[in-house]
């Protein structure tokens, strides 16, 4: 009885009805989420001009939709780091803005602070590209920590490396010297290289017969693509050739330096000494776990990051097509 009497007080009636009315309230009449987008059609154009001028075609519907959502999401988490006054307490953010003021010369007989909090009141912030890529950052490393994925397991790992098996694969290496011979002296070549054999001249007596080569003449333990990007793609296929010829006639296992070629460059031709050569093999999974756990672990944080962006957008009005919207969702489940 004594609690009841209590509770039997007006005051008590009018919280407990105040309560129930703030519920009802918010039930029925929420407040409106902060609105992002839509792009202007200035903002779409540029978009669309920028890719027309990186690939020479104007981009598909989807492929604009998607570039769409990706502004959208920029605009989205710069309001959300504005929100969280992450502008206020950053160091770059300070620095930018009072750099900006001491660019527009508004700096004279200021203080860093002052200049702050003016910039602040003229919203450099707003419209300054460096400081809206700052804020971006920190909210994705904010989302990106709230929803760490689990770091990747033995048979994630496994099927990583059984995909990427070829890919992995270490490149043949090839150490050498040339003698090179540019393509006006042709008749030349075969004299010099028939002396060269005939007198078992050393490389650095040879390469005197020769011209010199503006890239060098010494290559140690270069891959193929290395060679390609000094002589060209004909180059290191005809060397290798070469190498499987000789070793052929040869009848060696083991692959001892010798003369092969000459071969011809985009520049000339080469009479190639061959110091060394390591020839391709496939790599065992200790050799590239690092890097295999490495390149998983960044896949798993840019797809978490990703779906963390697309889970934001239920916290705002985001004026994006809705289709585009809820396929990403979907991937997302």
């Amino acid at each position: 009885m004594k609690v009841l009497s209590r509770l039997n007080k007006p005051w008590l009636h009018f919280v407990v009805l105040g309560l129930v009315f703030y519920q009802f309230q918010l039930a029925m009449f929420p407040e409106p989420k902060p609105v992002v987008g839509p792009l202007s059609e200035k903002r779409i154009a540029s978009l669309t001009e920028q890719w027309a001028r990186s690939t020479g075609r104007a981009p598909s519907p989807v492929q604009l939709d998607r570039f769409v959502a990706a502004e959208l999401d920029q605009d989205m988490l710069v309001q959300r780091a504005l929100d969280l006054d992450y502008h206020l307490h950053d160091s770059i953010v300070y620095q930018r803005l009072i750099l900006n003021m001491k660019f527009l010369q508004l700096a004279e007989g200021k203080s860093d602070a002052e200049l702050f909090k003016e910039a602040l009141e003229m919203q450099l912030h707003l419209d300054d590209e460096v400081v809206k890529r700052r804020l971006i950052q920190m909210v994705e490393q904010r989302l990106l920590a709230n929803n760490l994925p689990p770091a990747p397991d033995s048979a994630e790992l496994e099927a990583a490396f059984i995909d990427r098996k070829e890919a992995l694969k270490r490149p043949s290496l090839y150490s050498i010297e040339h003698v090179f011979f540019p393509s006006e002296r042709g008749e030349e070549m075969f004299a010099a290289i028939a002396r060269i054999k005939i007198e078992k001249l050393e490389v650095s007596a040879a390469r005197k017969l020769g011209t010199p080569f503006l890239q060098g003449h010494r290559f140690i333990e270069q891959t193929p693509d290395q060679l390609a990007r000094n002589f060209g793609q004909g180059f290191a296929r005809e060397l290798e050739s070469e190498l499987n010829v000789s070793q052929t006639q040869n009848k060696a296992n083991a692959i001892s330096p010798r003369w092969l070629g000459p071969i011809q460059s985009a520049y000339g031709f080469h009479y190639v000494w061959l110091t060394s050569y390591t020839p391709a093999r496939e790599v065992k999974l200790h050799e590239v776990k690092q890097r295999l756990m490495q390149d998983l672990a960044y896949l798993a944080n840019k797809e978490a990051l990703r779906c963390a962006v697309v889970a934001l957008r239920t916290e705002f009005d985001w004026r994006g097509n809705e289709h585009t919207a809820s396929g990403e969702e979907d991937l997302c489940k």
